[in-house]
């Protein structure tokens, strides 16, 4: 019985990891896009890789700058309640 419920765990672990994949299209110039696999295929990647991995990294780093914007407020809320009022 407690093996049959372990296998069932690993499945549905299993099951949540699996990652929900949309098709994105987007419209560009011919040019742009043949230039683009081009560098990227030069660098041994493909457009999906690069694409993704850039999609990623504009993720975290707006998610870095909403964090420092919010930070900034903070300190200049903290200092304006530390400034009297005359």
């Amino acid at each position: 019985m407690q093996r049959v419920q372990g296998e069932i765990s690993r499945k549905k672990q299993a099951e949540n990891r699996q990652i929900n994949t949309v098709r994105l299209n987007i419209d560009v110039q011919k040019n742009i896009r043949d230039n683009f696999r081009d560098a990227v295929e030069r660098n041994g990647r493909t457009m999906k890789e690069v694409l993704t991995i850039y999609m990623q990294k504009y993720i975290w780093k707006q998610g870095e700058l909403q964090r420092n914007r919010e930070k900034r407020r903070q300190k200049i809320t903290r200092h304006i309640d530390k400034v009297p009022l005359d």
